[in-house]
């Protein structure tokens, strides 16, 4: 049916060409059909394209002798066959990727000119991968999953995350100049009342970025009996892992690149950029703080907009659940739960190094392993710790006011 309504628009479109032939013109036919011939025409389908004189010539013949559907490419009656392949080529490849659904396509070819089912390369290779290409589906393709749409039993069961691609924005560079660079969204959305905990863009999409936002949602909508994501190298993080079994959060991933598993994040995806990307590019952004800054209004009117999925804005849903997420302990408020972990050997004068930078701890540890969490956004201090023992805090060395602390023997 749509080839047909296709091939009736093309009809029309070539109609539209040859019009200005069938009236009366003084001017000799030919020169009418050159000048048709230098224009440039806009195809139904949006494409700008030329013909040459000779192809709108047999139009216009073709229209005087059978009207307008002479101007309509009948459908080939053994489109989708293969002309040249005979019933033994056929059988033959169709019983081979029975048996083995992934058998070459060239070896497959092999088999064929083995058994002499061919003559002076008739079919060619060409048609041969073609229909191999057309026929392996059927033996390979998998059983459609069974998908049911779901919903978490209440606030809190199951948060859903995920990193979406931003727009570009401009970022002062170290040599003081602007340039433009990608920003990317991470998001945790809560399945049961489709309530956004908390989205931010970052300039990268590394496991501290999203910490960053793991942590802002769980102390800002308390912690979750699973979170629900993909099988992208941060979600797959041990640290994750973790901050997971610290807070009593199961950590769930998806099947590989099925990515409707998680429709409800995937869905809000979409509503983001329909609703506040899309009219931004209108706007200027200035910065990342700029762009943030709109997220945020815009998440908060979001919150408290009526979904049509659950019949109520999800804030109401969120506050009316038959009940409510676990709040984050108070023990965690001041520490350094979300932030990224580390191994390290203590040197012999004290000191350990983490991305170049020195740091300097206890000298009893030399030749000891400890570890070291820290928040690569803010490398001014870390955390060390010793047989589960919370050692003390790290600042980076400096070793000029060492110079003249008396040493202990």
């Amino acid at each position: 049916m749509q080839h047909q309504e296709a091939a009736k628009q093309m009809g029309m479109f070539r109609f539209g060409v040859i019009s200005p032939l069938l009236g009366e013109d003084p001017k000799p036919l030919g020169r009418r059909i050159q000048e048709l011939a230098e224009r440039v025409w806009t195809l139904p389908n949006g494409t700008l394209r030329q013909f040459a004189a000779d192809t709108i010539e047999d139009w216009y013949y073709d229209y005087r002798l059978y009207g307008i559907n002479g101007l309509i490419n009948p459908s080939r009656k053994d489109k989708g066959t293969h002309r040249t392949l005979n019933p033994e080529i056929c059988a033959l490849i169709d019983e081979t990727l029975k048996e083995l659904p992934r058998f070459k396509g060239s070896n497959l070819i092999a088999k064929i000119d083995e058994a002499n089912l061919r003559c002076d390369n008739v079919p060619s290779d060409a048609t041969l991968y073609r229909y191999i290409r057309k026929i392996r589906p059927l033996y390979t393709a998998d059983k459609k999953k069974e998908r049911k749409a779901f919903e978490a039993p209440y606030a809190g069961a199951l948060y859903q995350t995920d990193i979406m691609y931003g727009p570009f924005i401009p970022v002062l560079q170290p040599n003081g100049r602007m340039a433009k660079k990608q920003t990317y969204l991470i998001a945790v959305i809560d399945d049961y009342s489709r309530l956004i905990c908390h989205a931010e863009f970052f300039l990268s999409e590394t496991l501290m970025d999203y910490l960053i936002v793991l942590e802002k949602a769980l102390r800002k909508r308390g912690c979750p009996d699973k979170i629900y994501c993909d099988n992208g190298k941060v979600f797959l993080s041990e640290q994750v892992k973790r901050i997971g079994a610290q807070v009593g959060t199961q950590i769930v991933h998806c099947a590989v690149r099925d990515s409707a598993a998680k429709g409800k994040i995937e869905r809000w995806f979409l509503t983001c950029r329909t609703q506040f990307l899309e009219p931004l590019l209108f706007e200027k952004i200035s910065s990342l703080a700029d762009l943030n800054k709109r997220l945020f209004a815009w998440v908060e009117t979001y919150n408290k907009t009526d979904h049509s999925s659950i019949k109520c804005t999800p804030i109401q849903k969120w506050l009316n659940s038959p009940k409510q997420p676990r709040i984050l302990q108070q023990t965690f408020d001041a520490n350094d739960l979300f932030w990224l972990e580390v191994t390290r050997k203590v040197k012999k004068d004290g000191t350990f190094s983490i991305n170049r930078i020195r740091y300097e701890t206890n000298y009893t540890l030399a030749g000891q392993k400890v570890i070291v969490r820290y928040n690569s956004q803010d490398m001014t201090r870390v955390h060390v710790y010793h047989q589960d023992l919370f050692i003390g805090v790290s600042f980076p060395l400096d070793p000029g006011a060492n110079n003249n602390l008396p040493r202990k023997k």
